[in-house]
């Protein structure tokens, strides 16, 4: 119905939809501009955006110095150290050393990420020596450009423009102090000494006695693989949570050296790990888990750029490396776990799940499979192929007999097997653990029992029952142990697949 407003004035009706006596307005929505409005209906509803999961590539494939092209778009070179170079070629991002100490250059996705996620890139170093660090990390990034004065070689502060977001309840806790201009400031990771008003007073190690600048606050929440050192193989991962972490794990990885190797830092919110794949093509699955975390792990709603960091030590080093990155991406993965045993995984995706030619069984012995060979249900055992690749056939008909026969006069397993009963009573093939003849009525380890004119079949898909010593068999006409009453001719054919 309508209702009219300002009845006396001649004033404007409102279309209403009463309830209990009350009148409520109706709105008509519409899309579009207020000249151009289209209204909702049903032929013309509401857009709904398409929120599908991030995936997050930069590769650099354009050439020249610094960021170019499209990954100038979709990152920023926040300081190139003094001596260091920054460039693309070859389809490459190409950052060299230089050998002036306490150098840093820093690149950072314009990008962040948040909750689940998979982070990867491709690292070659021209060679590992000491007094260098090369750093790829996701943080949060707490502020930049912020104004800092040293107060002595062991203390600054540096000052928040209008809101501090630490109190006292924050000093110990560890945040990264970089891109610094001004004095000889050394970056690194850093603890918070105290809390004042706008200032945070960290303690530092070995910087100039005075001065002041410029410098970036990042790394209070970070998961991060770090090379250092001389081994070409070895890296450090680990990760930060509102300023703690449990120190890093020295892991063993492919290596560095050409043609490099492709690492995946995989966080899922509850644990994170680090894997590492070599970029040369193989016929295997590439992926190996390499080191992992389950505390100390960012929270779900905190936001993580990317970060590409090269710094050189205190000490300055003896020549340049160089630093080729071939690609760096993330992607959001979403918390869709899976569940092979009863326990959470440990850093819940290292790797991507593969199921191959091989099986788990008997609380951890791997038994290779036939290629091709489906497993399905409880296993339980080994199970293991003939060497034609498939299990062997022991064909069945019945003599006038209780049809004693070894099958298999070693261990081995039943895996399925076929067989009909051609008469108008049961039939029973009895199954025994041993390497020789079998007696009839004596030592049964398991009966198939076969219907009048009837079918008894079981798939040689199955996942198979173990015998110890050796696989044999009898064929009765009672269902007990005991019974060794022969059965007739052409009563039981039929197939039994073994392994």
């Amino acid at each position: 119905m309508s209702l009219e407003l300002n009845q006396s004035g001649g004033g404007e009706t409102l279309a209403t939809h009463v309830s209990a006596g009350e009148h409520y307005q109706v709105l008509k929505l519409a899309t579009g501009g207020t000249t151009e409005a289209t209204p909702v209906s049903e032929t013309a509803p509401l857009p709904v955006r398409n929120s599908s999961p991030l995936f997050w590539r930069v590769g650099f494939a354009e050439v020249g110095a610094g960021l170019q092209g499209l990954a100038a778009a979709e990152m920023t070179l926040l300081q190139t150290g003094a001596g260091m170079a920054v460039s693309q070629s070859g389809g490459n991002l190409v950052i060299t050393t230089g050998t002036t100490a306490n150098s840093e250059t820093v690149l950072r996705s314009n990008l962040t990420f948040k909750g689940s996620m998979l982070a990867r890139y491709k690292a070659i170093l021209s060679q590992r020596i000491i007094n260098q660090t090369f750093r790829f990390e996701l943080a949060d990034l707490i502020g930049s450009g912020l104004s800092y004065t040293i107060n002595s070689a062991t203390s600054v502060t540096v000052t928040f423009p209008t809101t501090n977001p630490f109190t006292a309840a924050n000093v110990g806790q560890s945040l990264r102090l970089s891109v610094i201009t001004g004095a000889a400031g050394i970056p690194g990771r850093y603890p918070i000494a105290s809390v004042s008003g706008l200032t945070v007073t960290f303690t530092v190690s070995a910087w100039p006695a005075s001065g002041s600048g410029l410098l970036t606050l990042y790394g209070h929440n970070w998961l991060a693989n770090e090379y250092t050192g001389t081994t070409a193989t070895n890296s450090s991962f680990d990760c930060q949570r509102r300023g703690w972490n449990s120190g890093a794990t020295g892991a063993t990885i492919n290596t560095t050296a050409s043609p490099g190797h492709v690492a995946q830092i995989a966080f899922d919110v509850l644990s994170a790990s680090l894997g590492d794949a070599l970029v040369a093509s193989t016929t295997g699955y590439q992926w190996a888990s390499r080191a992992s975390r389950i505390e100390n792990i960012p929270d779900e709603d905190v936001s993580l750029y990317f970060f590409v960091v090269v710094q050189n030590g205190s000490t300055a080093p003896a020549s340049t490396t160089t630093l080729t990155v071939g690609f760096v991406q993330v992607e959001d993965q979403g918390r869709d776990k899976v569940r092979i045993t009863t326990a959470d995984p440990v850093g819940s995706h290292p790797a991507p799940v593969q199921v191959m030619n091989t099986l788990t069984v008997n609380q951890g012995t791997m038994v290779a499979l036939p290629a091709g060979t489906n497993a399905i249900g409880d296993v339980g055992g080994q199970y293991r192929a003939n060497a034609t690749g498939a299990a062997s056939i022991h064909h069945i008909v019945s003599a006038a007999t209780t049809n004693p026969l070894n099958v298999k006069a070693s261990a081995g397993r039943v895996v399925g097997w076929g067989l009909v009963n051609t008469t108008a009573s049961y039939q029973y093939v009895k199954l025994h653990n041993t390497a020789g003849t079998p007696t009839a009525g004596a030592s049964v380890a398991m009966t198939i029992a076969i219907p009048p004119n009837g079918v008894n079949n079981s798939p040689p898909s199955f996942g198979g029952i173990g015998f110890a010593t050796g696989i044999a068999r009898t064929i009765v006409t009672g269902s007990a142990d005991t019974d060794a009453t022969a059965t007739t001719l052409g009563a039981v054919v039929g197939d039994i697949y073994f392994a």
